[in-house]
């Protein structure tokens, strides 16, 4: 993940809808849109195509 200091590690199932996260098997950050699905945000990515996750992949979010 980049920057480790910054984020924190988590389940997919853990990140609240709307929440923004590190993916690091991709390198890409998505933005979580059901409790299956998030969308790129970050790379190639718009928003707008879906990827399907796993409820217990390991992803990063941003300390509050």
């Amino acid at each position: 993940m980049p920057n480790d200091s910054k984020l924190h590690r988590v389940r997919f199932c853990d990140v609240a809808l709307g929440q923004s996260f590190y993916d690091p098997i991709s390198a890409e950050y998505f933005v979580k849109r059901s409790e299956a699905h998030a969308a790129m945000i970050s790379g190639m990515g718009d928003g707008s195509a879906l990827d399907e996750f796993e409820a217990d992949d390991i992803v990063g979010i941003g300390e509050t």
